[in-house]
């Protein structure tokens, strides 16, 4: 019975007790770390975000009650107007997707953040940068990048899951970026700027980053 209750958490690297959530509409149970809060079974191929956001279908947004433990210890938010940041925090706050969320101007504020993080003796707090692409200095293809560079000096750190979150529209040549840079995933920020239409966008896509295993 107690392995039941147990599973090997890549995260945490140990065995941890699981808590089992249900997702969705349609109840869907998944299994979670209860230490870090990371899915623990398999679900969805690597399209599958990119698909449902693009799909329309409202029907995949859940309540806020069910999540019970936070996805992640701390999301990036890089390259947002104040006004738009702060929509997706808030958000992210309303879904209990994150314990904390950090916002960054542009890709050079983003790297200052992470090196000392990457560096910590008690492991990476930072697991999610939600990014978009035009911002001043550092883009965010390039932030990336640099990112993706900076890990290497760290072999023992987890890769950073990256979600472009930007109105560039996806080309060939992003589509490449984005599998260079893997794990990552892209999704529409939508044309309008007006909050109330910007807003049931955001928090759809925050529901399905939700469900994402990376």
């Amino acid at each position: 019975m107690e392995d039941e209750l147990r599973r090997f958490c890549p995260k945490c690297g140990r065995k941890v007790e699981v808590i089992a959530v249900s997702l969705g509409t349609e109840g869907i149970e998944r299994l979670r770390c209860s230490n870090c809060g990371a899915f623990l079974d398999e679900g969805g191929d690597r399209d599958s975000f990119r698909e449902e956001v693009i799909s329309g279908d409202e029907s995949l947004e859940f309540s806020d009650e069910s999540i019970v433990i936070p996805t992640y210890h701390t999301i990036l938010l890089v390259g947002y107007r104040p006004e738009v940041s702060n929509l997706i925090a808030e958000g992210i706050g309303k879904k209990n997707l994150a314990r904390e969320v950090i916002s960054c101007e542009n890709g050079e504020e983003m790297i200052i953040k992470l090196i000392p993080d990457l560096e910590s003796s008690d492991g990476n707090k930072i697991n999610l940068a939600i990014m978009d692409v035009p911002m001043p200095y550092l883009n965010g293809i390039i932030a990336g990048i640099g990112l993706r560079a900076i890990e290497k000096a760290y072999p023992n750190h987890q890769l950073i899951p990256i979600l472009f979150l930007t109105r560039k529209p996806m080309d060939e040549t992003f589509k490449k970026v984005i599998k260079y840079l893997a794990p990552a995933k892209y999704a529409g920020l939508g044309p309008s700027d007006n909050p109330k239409e910007l807003a049931p966008r955001l928090n759809r896509i925050i529901a399905l980053l939700a469900q994402e295993s990376w």
